[in-house]
């Protein structure tokens, strides 16, 4: 793992794991002073154990956090890097001992042998080195094992995690390709039907012939005028939902109160198909579109950066209370524009007690 890995985990570790070391040298330093005391009789000032422990500590830690990261990612052996880097953190650790010695510990009158006071605590200091130095391995190596468990945890959650997105990729497939299937009852056989009840019934009423023709072209263009991209113009999707609006209008007389504007260049972009249309439907499933000053809107522009915008206000049906309607249509429009427009389009409804409003930026 590198020098920047140890200490980046070092530095995510949270309030619990720094209170149980702590707590950990909280422990260990008064165990050592009481065995100090009943075994000499008495200890060192508060200073001066504050000084020499603060020392232990940073060998302590210096020795996980530092040398031996550096040791494990250097392109030296680690076998030949790790010792000599220890015996020169050894030598650095016994100047600095000896220096805390000489300010703290000296008698009033001074050493008079400096050089048998050095040779008399070389070996006390040595061993307190490597004490510390072990303890510091196997704390770097539990961090190590810590550090090992928790990226093969965090790679068993996210293979586990693209397994599940893979299988409801299989699933919505499986879905897509069952749909497909099921719209594969000959669509000329509708067709050929359809337009043979627009030539019988011609001469009866021409309204319901004509709402048949409108349909025949609605159907059509869901089921053909799509590019291998998924894209339609959408001038022929604009063409669709004026066919939309004039079966409704021919299904209620001529009745509906709609403002219906289309500007900028319509003929140009290209879209993904019947999302627009989807958004007019529920216009004329929901809406209540007979009231002479409360004109249904329905706006479609495209600017000059070609961006559209889809702009709609109706008035509500009254209806029960305890009836709930799901719109399925305008879930999918999310799921599709999701897919097809992610991060580059703005849905925005506006469901009110009296009316109800869609506007729709791609």
């Amino acid at each position: 793992m590198g020098l920047h890995f140890d200490l980046i985990f070092f530095a995510k570790k949270d309030l619990k794991i720094f209170l149980r070391d702590l707590s950990g040298w909280g422990i260990f330093i008064a165990y050592e002073l009481t065995f100090i005391l009943f075994t000499s009789g008495h200890i060192s000032r508060p200073f001066d154990v504050v000084c020499y422990y603060a020392l232990n500590i940073i060998l302590f830690y210096f020795n996980a956090l530092v040398l031996f990261p550096f040791g494990i990612r250097s392109k030296a052996p680690s076998i030949i890097v790790i010792p000599i880097l220890v015996i020169i953190e050894m030598v650095i650790y016994l100047i600095i001992k000896y220096c805390l010695d000489y300010l703290m510990s000296i008698p009033a009158d001074g050493f008079p042998e400096e050089l048998s006071y050095i040779k008399l605590m070389l070996v006390p200091n040595i061993y307190r080195g490597i004490y510390f130095i072990g303890f510091s391995a196997l704390y770097w190596s539990i961090l190590r094992t810590s550090a090992f468990r928790n990226r093969a945890f965090d790679s068993e959650t996210k293979r586990l995690s693209i397994e599940k997105e893979n299988a409801e990729l299989e699933r919505n497939l499986a879905e897509a390709m069952n749909a497909y299937l099921q719209q594969q009852i000959n669509p000329h056989l509708l067709f050929n039907t359809l337009t043979f009840i627009h030539n019988t019934y011609y001469k009866h009423s021409k309204a319901a012939s004509q709402c048949v023709m409108l349909l025949v072209d609605i159907m059509r263009f869901t089921l053909d005028d799509v590019d291998i991209n998924g894209r339609t113009q959408l001038s022929k999707e604009l063409a669709q939902i004026e066919n939309f609006i004039e079966i409704n209008q021919l299904r209620f007389d001529h009745e509906l109160q709609i403002d219906f504007q289309l500007r900028g260049d319509t003929e140009t972009p290209v879209i993904i198909p019947l999302v627009l249309l989807t958004l007019t439907e529920n216009i004329f499933k929901h809406g209540y579109l007979r009231k002479k000053d409360g004109h249904a809107k329905l706006h479609i522009s495209v600017n000059e950066r070609n961006e559209l915008t889809f702009s709609s206000w109706n008035l509500k049906k009254h209806q029960p209370e305890n009836k709930r309607i799901k719109s399925l249509g305008i879930k999918n429009v999310i799921k599709r524009l999701e897919h097809s427009y992610k991060h580059q389009y703005d849905l925005r409804m506006v469901d009110g007690n009296e009316s109800f409003a869609v506007e729709l930026k791609m």
